[in-house]
């Protein structure tokens, strides 16, 4: 949704004050008030100027093309069917909730929009002290222009948050390497990571702090750096396997330009939370023959060794769908990537995910020496091609890694059933099903 600029300038700065303020927690700071309600409304109740004199008269403009109040509508029926599949696998969740926000999500319209937002405002009147206050701009109407008003900040928000996740700035110039160049630390020169693929090396001299927030501890400054697109039980994993000396070098993702400085362990607990488990033998059922089919474009003949796998180019999809992931497979290496027939797309290129790794077999069994996950971003004339040509590589931009490790020896398979390669790509990828069953038989090739 394209905002004028002063709009989007007053959204991102609203953002940057709440997320100072979550910081400033985690560093054991409580003194700021982070807000009773969502920030839009808590702006209202605050009669922000920007707020009333700005951003409500644009909105009021707005919502008188047919369009816009369209996108809207739609944002909010994908808000209600996300909240609905959070409540299906909430333990918690109680089955007359669930019926609730199904009719909510079938009502939704520009008159029930209004009329939940008359409602809400009734009850602040009632329930508030401050509402005795209200100024005549606080008014029934433009607490409803408000409501929607936050629909716009969510997208905005959430069109930023994409942009960033993919985006990478000069590293000189960012906060991370100005901090530790302070520090007469350069970072270019000291982290083989960090100045190839923008990478935070996790070493004997830090701590990963695991949660929420997950973070990398560098307690000699001490700083903290949050880590981007690793979730907590592929962390919990990668920690684990250090431990076991399994993995010698890790490194990861992090943002550059939000630093915490602080020795303290806080984290973030939530009323309730789902825990997601590495996938095991147990907890992975085989699909039903004819889910997945396979394709082979290209094999090798089977080595000398009969306990090596075969060499080959292959792709995997579903007979309904024109999504797939594509295969290759030489003597010491694999790369699965997934194409989506409609693909994550950016302004100007469309995002794929791949995992690579190296391997080798000792006494039958399949190890990991080497695994890593990017991001790898095409033209929309390449995406084009690579839908059906292997070896069309994806200019659009430079790789973004998320993970890498080196020097392992991790078992495909765990000695307690673990199924490492199974869970990083089932953390990875959007439809990692596809991928399943094929590396369950290889595991059976041990």
């Amino acid at each position: 949704m394209k905002l004028p600029a002063a709009l989007a300038s007053y959204f991102d700065s609203l953002s940057e004050e709440r997320l100072q303020i979550s910081l400033r927690c985690l560093q054991d700071d409580f003194s700021c008030e982070g807000g009773t309600f969502d920030l839009i409304t808590d702006c209202f109740l605050d009669n922000d100027a920007t707020l009333f004199e700005n951003a409500i008269p644009w909105l009021q403009e707005a919502v008188q093309e047919a369009a816009f109040m369209d996108s809207i509508l739609r944002l909010e029926r994908n808000r209600l069917e996300g909240e609905l599949e959070r409540l299906h696998i909430d333990p918690t969740y109680n089955r007359r909730e669930i019926e609730f926000k199904k009719r909510e999500l079938d009502d939704v319209c520009f008159e029930s929009l209004q009329e939940r937002a008359l409602r809400s405002y009734d009850d602040f009147c009632s329930t508030l002290v401050a509402a005795k206050d209200f100024a005549a701009r606080q008014c029934k109407n433009n607490f409803f222009l408000t409501k929607l008003l936050r629909i716009v900040y969510e997208a905005h928000c959430a069109e930023q948050r994409e942009e960033r996740r993919y985006m990478r700035v000069p590293q000189k110039s960012t906060q991370l390497y100005q901090y530790y160049k302070a520090a007469e630390v350069d970072l270019l020169e000291t982290d083989t990571q960090y100045s190839k693929y923008n990478l935070y090396s996790v070493t004997l001299d830090t701590k990963l702090l695991i949660g929420i927030p997950n973070r990398i501890l560098d307690p000699q400054r001490p700083l903290q750096l949050l880590i981007e697109n690793t979730p907590e039980h592929v962390l919990r994993l990668f920690e684990r396997l250090r431990n076991e000396g399994l993995i010698k070098d890790l490194a990861l993702l992090a943002s550059n330009d939000v630093l915490i400085e602080t020795d303290k362990h806080i984290f973030v607990t939530l009323g309730y939370q789902i825990i997601t488990v590495p996938l095991t033998v147990d907890n992975l059922p085989r699909q039903l023959d004819g889910t997945v089919l396979r394709t082979v474009l290209r094999k090798s003949s089977l080595p000398n060794d009969s306990a090596a796998v075969r060499p080959s180019v292959s792709t995997f999809y579903r007979p309904d769908s024109e999504d797939k992931t594509w295969c290759s497979i030489t003597a010491n290496s694999m790369t699965f990537e997934e194409i989506a027939h409609v693909p994550e797309l950016l302004e100007d290129c469309a995002v794929t995910r791949m995992i690579h790794l190296e391997y080798f077999i000792d006494g039958g069994r399949l190890f990991v020496s080497h695994i890593d996950h990017e991001f790898i971003f095409y033209t929309h004339e390449e995406f084009d091609l690579r839908a059906d040509d292997f070896s069309q590589k994806g200019n659009a931009r430079k790789r973004l890694k998320t993970f890498k490790i080196d020097r392992s020896a991790i078992p495909f398979m765990l000695d307690d059933g673990t199924l490492f390669v199974h869970t990083l790509i089932d953390a990875c990828f959007e439809k990692p099903y596809l991928l399943m069953d094929f590396l369950l038989d290889l595991l059976q090739q041990d």
